[in-house]
């Protein structure tokens, strides 16, 4: 089995262009990666946070494609009042916050207080976190005001609610239960995916692949298992 992992343009390692990507352009990268690899056959679709976003779009739109889905921490859909306060929110945030500051709102906002508590005691684990950190709060090369913007910004819009149903794929869902924003969208999105499981990490925020990676892992692989020829 070949595992294919990527950061998706804007963020991580990838490269930040700053024009006006989409969603869209987001899920066509994948389309173009899959054939610059030279993959032809059915792929296990994974995807966290706004990347399950992506995950949703690209099943509904090359369905052929996927043999399984995997979603964490997933939502189906961004009201538009909440787009509108999380770019305020970020405007707000950037206009006197150094990158340091940027990383430690980040670590409140994707993970639990008990595992926040442990980071803050493991210096190991947060060196890695605050360097190596995918999630467009990295220190070393650290994102700029409009990386942030254009990530956020790909998910106006974003609505799947009425299309969860034509999901046929089977579907692993994982989600934190302190993970406020993201636990009752998952539930919901279970209901309406036909082959969906759904899997609630108690005690865990939404960055769940950082919080609790072995979990993570683990249920991903046994539920692979079952459908790797």
């Amino acid at each position: 089995m070949t595992v294919v992992a990527f950061d998706k343009r804007g963020e991580g390692k990838s490269s930040r262009p700053n024009d006006p990507y989409t969603i869209d352009t987001l899920v066509e990268d994948i389309k173009d990666l899959l054939e610059y690899l030279d993959i032809h056959e059915q792929i296990h679709l994974c995807g966290f946070s706004s990347g399950s976003s992506i995950a949703q779009l690209f099943v509904l739109k090359y369905p052929a494609l996927v043999k399984t889905l995997i979603l964490l921490g997933a939502a189906s859909y961004l009201p538009n009042v909440e787009y509108k306060q999380q770019l305020k929110a970020l405007e707000e945030i950037h206009k006197n916050s150094t990158p340091e500051d940027i990383n430690k709102i980040t670590l409140t906002n994707m993970f639990s207080l008990s595992f926040r508590k442990k980071i803050r005691r493991d210096k190991e684990l947060l060196e890695l976190y605050k360097n190596d950190m995918g999630l467009v709060a990295q220190l070393k090369d650290p994102p700029r005001y409009q990386d942030y913007v254009n990530q956020w910004k790909i998910l106006k819009g974003f609505d799947t609610r009425e299309l969860l149903h034509t999901i046929t794929q089977p579907t692993l869902m994982m989600v934190g239960s302190r993970d406020l924003g993201n636990l009752g969208e998952s539930k919901a999105m279970h209901e309406k995916i036909p082959n969906s499981i759904i899997e609630i990490f108690e005690d865990a925020g939404h960055g769940i692949i950082i919080e609790a990676p072995e979990k993570t892992n683990n249920h991903m692989w046994n539920f692979l298992k079952k459908y790797i020829n």
